[in-house]
């Protein structure tokens, strides 16, 4: 796989994990730095200890190479110091920029474009000033257990167990003039709100949330056909009820339900009785066998099936996908309740739409999706020689990928429920009036 595609797919995950962890939010940045909302900060410090553990233990396999930078002191706090300034002003980073950039944040594209011209005039004063400041209290490429004489295990262990007794101790550490608004009042957080903006609101956001719910539930079902539908093509073609066409392009004899008849003659029924079957097992197939020959099933049509599944699962998915993300702005915007449920319904759904994505036919067979074409179908199939690495790797691409976008998809599905459940009862306690049909 090339640099770029890798970069690029990293680059999208982690900006999806930047949104879905409020890190775009720059009233929650700037919050962190006034030392009023820790979320913010906590959830750096998590990306840090994890990213710390995971590259030692990649490391210790021989599986990380490391990209050490020179520890260039003087510059070091010169850009840092830049960064923080840059951060306090405009609450975004570049990593939060460009993400919030994407969902249409205009203040994030004007953050982008001063990061621009800051990367152009560091471009203009990089030779007389940028150089000569690297060269100031330069340590070279060196790592902390390098300076000091210690193993990493030595500063990984205190600064993990460190870290974890911090994020402990944090746990539930909210503003400050939040905390002193809901100790003041009487009114809970969902009371004063709809106390401040009127029940009207409640009713139109519920409407929404329906609304978005019942094209949640049908884009689901569609999804669901469509991939029972592949998995039901794979197996008519695996089990050799359909024959492989012979307009298929390959090189070996054609695959069928006993592998040595010549393409294009009908399975009978009397073939499938042998030394291995049962007597009970050879009517049933029999009667399946003249079904599809009377209705006419042939490889191609099969073909034409996956073809039009494939361009249905696609579409739905990302539909399913925007929808999820429509439910949980509707959340956010109306503070309805259950964020959390709607936020890890969408992130799965993100999962199984990337799951779903034909990525062989742009990366190559290394990188296979769980929707597959009618000729990687016959390939497969006539790979499948009696091996048992081939049975498995056979299995595990057709019916290992696709239960596990399967099981993604229904998580996220059982989050959505959830999520629905969530915001009826709040609405009910707190405005019981208001709801359609409780007038």
């Amino acid at each position: 796989m090339s640099t770029p595609i890798v970069g690029l797919i990293m680059g999208a995950i982690f900006g999806a994990s930047l949104v879905l962890a409020g890190l775009t939010d720059p009233d929650k940045i700037i919050a962190a730095l006034r030392l009023k909302d820790l979320h913010a900060m906590r959830t750096v410090a998590v990306f840090v200890l994890v990213g710390m553990l995971g590259a030692w233990i990649l490391g210790l396999a021989g599986a990380a190479n490391l990209n050490i930078k020179p520890a260039a002191v003087v510059s070091l706090l010169i850009g840092g110091a830049l960064f923080g300034i840059g951060l306090g002003l405009t609450g975004f980073g570049p990593g939060s920029a460009l993400a919030s950039a994407a969902s249409g944040r205009i203040d994030a594209l004007s953050t982008i474009i001063g990061m621009l011209c800051g990367a152009h005039l560091y471009v203009l004063i990089y030779r007389p000033i940028a150089v000569p400041l690297e060269k100031l209290l330069d340590y070279g490429q060196v790592t902390l257990p390098q300076m000091t004489g210690g193993p990493p295990i030595s500063w990984i262990i205190p600064i993990v167990a460190a870290g974890s007794l911090t994020l402990l101790l944090t746990k539930g550490v909210i503003s400050g003039d939040v905390g002193s608004q809901q100790k003041a009042g009487e009114l809970t957080m969902e009371e004063d709100f709809f106390a401040t903006r009127g029940p009207a609101l409640a009713t139109d956001c519920i409407e929404v949330a329906q609304m978005f719910r019942r094209w949640k539930n049908l884009l689901f079902v569609i999804v669901m056909l469509c991939l029972l539908l592949l998995q039901g093509s794979f197996w008519l073609v695996k089990t050799g009820y359909v024959e492989i066409d012979s307009t298929v392009d390959r090189g070996a004899s054609i695959a069928t339900g006993s592998r040595d008849k010549p393409n294009g003659e009908i399975v009978k029924a009397a073939a499938l009785i042998g030394p291995n079957r049962s007597s009970s097992e050879a009517p049933a197939k029999a009667r399946l066998n003249l079904g599809l020959y009377v209705l006419d099933i042939t490889f191609g049509r099969v073909s034409l099936v996956v073809r039009a599944a494939n361009a249905v699962l696609v579409f739905a998915s990302v539909l399913y996908a925007l929808t999820l993300y429509c439910g949980l702005t509707v959340s956010l915007g109306g503070r309805l309740g259950g964020q959390n449920h709607i936020s890890q319904a969408f992130y799965l759904s993100l999962i199984t739409l990337v799951l779903l994505l034909p990525w062989q036919t742009i990366l190559g067979s290394i990188v296979p999706g769980a929707i597959y074409t009618a000729p990687e179908l016959a390939k497969w199939c006539r790979a499948d020689a009696g091996g048992m690495l081939d049975t498995v790797l056979l299995y595990l691409r057709f019916t290992g990928y696709w239960a596990l976008a399967m099981a993604v998809i229904l998580l996220a599905q059982l989050r959505s429920f959830r999520w629905s459940r969530v915001i009826l009862r709040k609405l009910v306690q707190v405005w019981p009036r208001n709801l359609p049909g409780q007038q």
